[in-house]
């Protein structure tokens, strides 16, 4: 499915060109449910944890500590200001959270990046460049043949290649699960 750091595809079509992209996202939920089980002592809950159970929920920017974007709103989108290496993380996972990453996707009209950094705790994925290949899609995403699972209080470096000439917002929405302890959930009364 690539070289270890991902493969560009087109995102609609991943089930039916990359079917062992299931398989990708099943092994990675299924490691982070053993490490939190570990490491908490608590039992799986899924989407409606109940009592002495962790949930699971979307990747929030907010359970990188906020990384660089400390002080703005919760979101995935970025102002590429100025062509270059920009950062979207760089600050480490929160107490009480861990974080899957399969791949990354680029829900964008305009796509302004045209290269990904990684860096998650130890692991470090080699740079990969696909400025040719994201203008010729309409809804590109970066999907990986091993997730990545990110323990609690770990250090995360993810910086995005900005094209010249393309600056403005994008956004570049993780694809994942994140396993939260819960205190750190958020609870709606009925």
């Amino acid at each position: 499915m690539g070289n270890g750091a991902g493969i560009l595809v087109e995102y609609d079509k991943v089930r039916d060109l990359y079917p062992e992209f299931a398989e990708v996202w099943n092994e990675t939920r299924e490691e982070l449910v053993t490490q939190c089980e570990e490491a908490w002592g608590l039992k799986d809950g899924g989407f409606m944890p109940g009592p002495r159970e962790f949930g699971e929920t979307t990747v929030r920017l907010q359970y990188f500590s906020l990384g660089t974007l400390s002080g703005t709103t919760n979101t995935w989108s970025r102002n590429m200001a100025a062509a270059g290496w920009q950062s979207i993380i760089d600050n480490s996972t929160m107490e009480d959270v861990y974080v899957g990453i399969v791949g990354w996707m680029f829900p964008n009209a305009v796509q302004r990046t045209k290269g990904i950094y990684q860096e998650y705790g130890q692991t470090k994925l080699p740079v990969v460049e696909y400025e040719a290949e994201i203008d010729l899609m309409e809804k590109p995403a970066l999907i990986f043949e091993k997730g990545i699972v990110i323990p609690e209080e770990t250090d995360c470096k993810v910086d995005f290649l900005t094209k010249n000439g393309y600056a403005g917002y994008n956004v570049v929405q993780p694809l994942g699960m994140a396993m939260v302890k819960p205190n750190l959930l958020i609870k709606k009364k009925l």
